[in-house]
Formats: structure tokens, sequence, C-alpha cells
């Protein structure tokens, strides 16, 4: 999503409570049709081009100033989302469908618009998927794992670079950095010659306070870093360029020793952002019933506690409680299994490659929408990890007949108890926690490096264990081939621009079938030749 503030753009997630506020949006394609470029009709809907992610309260100020919108948006191939008709149309036709038909109107097949509406969704979401953004950064935050020292000064490093690169940004880093003799925020600015003020400092109450303030933020550190900026940026997150500087790496695609070449590129060119879904997690404890003087009755009154927002998991577990846990699970109201286990992981697809694997669930492609469920050592064989959409309203209870209490904790931090009766609602939260995207594969290399997925020796053709005449003989009578001049010196090439050294494929296979032939040689005066 894009929000707008001061003429320039940057991705932040943004909930939308109303929809009937983005009705709108629309008058911004009056002032694209007036530069004379097409709007998409309405009436053509399944034929759906471009899509558009402007929030209802932007409508003024792109329709006043459409030029900077359509040059700060483009798709991944070249053409920009020049309007939000397709928006329009997605209500239009669900309006129209879940309403009932006026007496005397011409009858529409439902069933057909309704397919031709989710596909258009569809559509417009794998058209956002694409699209490359432009970030104006004006005031950047840089989280850093300050228990190891060493990034302090990797930190300061990265400031000086900052100011002297783009001497318009205002950096902000933690505020146990100010007096730090490691960090030492006066020598810097002597050495960048820039004013002292262009280097201020946070704190999570100022975060709390302005969470839509900053621009960019970069962490220095590793998974448990971009953990701690989801945790304090609990509404809207910055987008969020983390840099590897710990042990595993899942989140941390950016490599340091880089760093130069990549900030470069995400403040001056257009990037894709990878909006990672969290989940809303919200504590619900039962109070002491009360009798009710109207009803007669005694009456539960349930307390809201708190609210989390998570990238990772939400876990319950028995804590120190020697018994099993016995938890209900509803889905949208409706009782779908009672878990006995030690808890439950509710997790998202940035958390598949957390606890959730570790307990036997699926690894999710972050661009999934989903949410996983895993159970944590169920005293059962049939209770298997399950994926469930995005749009399913969970509840995990504490069962009344439970024998002891459980525990919650969410993205491993805090631990809350739950009594018997105590329940968490766990839906998809509207603020997505965007990331740059490092490169299209990033997934993949990281489960790749870290994890060594589908890690295996490549298997082998026995034709190097032969000798050179049964060779020849295999070659004729199966049509083998080998490989030409051309296709060796051509691997040597590619081997010489990647840095490898590649030994001629038929000195390989010479040297094997000379040390074969050399092995039998020495082999034969020891068999005993038997004549039948």
């Amino acid at each position: 999503m894009i929000e707008t503030k001061d003429d320039k753009h940057y991705m932040v997630p943004f909930p939308i409570e109303d929809t009937s506020e983005i009705t709108t949006m629309y008058n911004s394609s009056t002032a694209l049709s007036e530069k004379g470029e097409s709007c998409t009709s309405t009436s053509s809907f399944p034929k759906l081009q471009k899509a558009s992610s402007v929030p209802p309260k932007l409508t003024k100020k792109i329709s006043q100033d459409s030029e900077s919108y359509h040059d700060d948006l483009a798709l991944e191939d070249g053409p920009s989302l020049d309007t939000c008709a397709e928006l329009k149309t997605v209500k239009e036709m669900v309006r129209r469908i879940s309403s009932e038909p006026s007496p005397g109107a011409k009858h529409h097949k439902k069933h057909v618009e309704y397919a031709s509406t989710a596909y258009g969704v569809r559509m417009l979401s794998k058209n956002l998927t694409k699209t490359k953004v432009q970030l104006n950064v004006e005031n950047l935050i840089i989280i850093t794992k300050t228990t190891d020292v060493s990034l302090i000064f990797l930190t300061r490093e990265l400031v000086e670079w900052l100011l002297t690169t783009f001497p318009n940004l205002n950096i902000y880093v933690e505020d146990t950095f100010k007096g730090s003799n490691q960090f030492a925020a006066d020598e810097i600015c002597d050495d960048t010659k820039c004013r002292e003020s262009r280097i201020r400092y946070w704190n999570q109450e100022f975060i709390a306070k302005h969470d839509d303030f900053f621009d960019l933020c970069v962490t220095l550190g590793g998974d448990g870093t971009v953990l701690f900026v989801s945790t304090v940026f609990q509404k809207s997150v910055p987008p969020t360029v983390s840099f590897s500087l710990g042990s595993l790496g899942f989140l941390t695609n950016f490599n340091f020793e880089y760093f130069k070449q990549d900030l470069r590129k995400i403040l001056t060119e257009k990037v894709k952002i990878n909006l990672r879904m969290r989940l809303e997690c919200k504590i619900y404890h039962r109070n002491k019933p009360e009798y009710d003087s109207e009803t007669g009755k005694k009456v539960c009154i349930m307390e809201q506690v708190s609210t989390h927002h998570v990238l990772n998991e939400m876990t319950i577990d028995r804590g120190t409680c020697p018994f099993i846990s016995n938890l209900e699970l509803y889905g949208d109201d409706s009782l779908m299994t009672v878990a006995q286990a030690d808890g439950l992981i509710i997790a998202t697809p940035t958390g598949s490659t957390a606890y959730s694997l570790s307990a036997g669930g699926a690894l999710v492609h972050p661009s999934i929408n989903a949410i996983s469920v895993t159970p944590i050592c169920p005293h059962t064989l049939s209770f298997r990890p399950i994926l469930l959409p995005e749009n399913m309203n969970l509840k995990v209870k504490v069962s009344l007949k439970a024998r002891g209490n459980a525990w919650a904790s969410f993205d491993g931090k805090g631990r809350f108890e739950l009594q018997k009766g105590d329940y968490i609602t766990v839906s998809a939260s509207p603020y997505a926690f965007p990331t740059v995207e490092s490169s299209p594969t990033e997934f993949f290399d990281g489960i790749s490096r870290t994890l060594n997925w589908n890690v295996r020796e490549q298997q082998k053709s026995f034709t190097h264990m032969l000798s050179l005449k049964n060779r020849k003989k295999l070659a004729i009578e199966s049509n083998y081939e080998h490989d030409s001049d051309e296709d060796i010196e051509e691997r040597k090439l590619e081997k010489q621009l990647s840095g490898e050294h590649l030994t001629d494929s038929s000195e390989t296979e010479n040297e094997n079938s000379n040390d074969y032939e050399e092995e039998i040689r020495v082999a034969l005066p020891k068999i005993e030749t038997v004549h039948v």
C-alpha cells in the first residue's frame, strides 16, 4: 500500500476498515483522462489490465498530483499503474452479486459474475506483487543489535557513508548510542562535515507515537533484530532492509559487504517490496461470574487484556504445568478440534521456517497468505499440521475441563498466563511487514543456505567404470554421444568466467579408464583361470 506525505511516496501498510470508502477513490481517473491516458471501463472487468493500491484517504492528494503518483509506481515489465478503476469495479461487482435482484431488472447469472470477480481480484493481487516503488526517503531509522559491540562500529561506518553520500537524510539511531564512545556521533559529524542535527535518536516511546514517521528501516543483526522491528512497530512498519550479521538469516537477505551498492540502489532506484503477512492476536481474560439482576443468572464477562501483531508465530503451551494442554481450536466460531498436546503454534508464512518447522510444520512461501496451525507433541498420531485461509478468524481457548493453565508468547517475547476459560483470537493483521526484496529467489536461496534444503549428491552414470573398449560399444548400441570439442570448450569458458577450474571431460574419462585398466592388469596375475 502507498501512503503519501509531504509530496513523497513510501510503502507502509494500512487498514481499510470500511469498504464503502473505496467509492471515493476514483477522482484520480479523471485527471488521468485529461492527460490522454486510458482508464479501464467498468464493463470489461474480466479483462483486467493494471492494479492500484491507493488508500481511500489519499484520493484528493493523488488527483491533484497524479503526475508524481504515475511516475512513482511501475510494474516490473515497465508499464505504469495508471488507473484505479479495477478496485471500483470489484466493489460494484461484489455489491451486485450479494444484493437481491430488483423487480423487473435484467437477470444476471451471478455465479458467472462471482467467478469473474474472483479472477479479477486474483489478477489485481498478481499485478500488485509485481509493482516496483520509488522510495523517497527523508527519515531513515537504523536498528542495531546493541549487545554486539562490533555492530556498533559497523553502524558508525554505515552512518558515515550515508551522511557523506546522501547529506539530506535524517538518520535515527537508538538513544543508547547517545554519548557512546564506540559510536562517537561528534567525530562522525566532524569527519563528514555535516550538522550534528542530521544524527538523531529514537526510542520505543517515540515510535509508538509516530510509527508512520520513518521512510526506511535498516537493520544490522540477525532474524531476532528483524523480529524486534516487528515488535516495536506494532502498526505501520517502514520498508525494511535487513543486513545479515547473525547466525542463520531467513529474513536477512542482504550482505553487509555490499551495503554501499545495495543502499545506493534502494535510495535512488525503484525497488520491489514484499508485504509479509502478520497476525493480530488479542488476549481475552475470563472474569469471575457476576449476578445479572435483569435475567437472574450469572454472567461471565470477557475482558480484552492486550493486542499483539506478530511476524513469526503465536505459541500456546503448557509452560511449567506437568499436565497435557487441553486447547479448544475454533475457526469462524465453529469448533474445529480439541488439541491435547504440549501446545499449539499459530504461524505466518514467514514463521514457517522457525518454531513451526521444528515441530513438523510445512515450509510456506512468504507471498502465500495463509495461517499455519502446528501442534506441539500431540498425544495422537493423526493430528497433522494444517494450513488455513487468511480470512478465517481463529480462537484458541483453554478448556474449562483442562487440568492446568496455559502460557502464550508472541514471536518468542513475553509470557502471558491463560487460565481456564481464557482465550486468544488470531486473525490476519491489517498491518503487513514490508521488506525490500534482494532477489526474486531469496526465499529458496535462504532455505538452501540455512537448511540445506534438498541437498543431495547427484546420481552418476556407470559409464566411467567401463573400459574404453566397452564404452565405445555402449555408445554404438545406445547411440550415446560423447561431448563434442565445442561443448567442452564452452564449459571451460563458463567455468573460467565463474572463477572455477574445469578439467577436460575427455581427459578425466581417459584418466579413469587408464586407472581402471591398470587395476585390472595388476589384479589379473592373482586370479586363477578356470577352464570348463
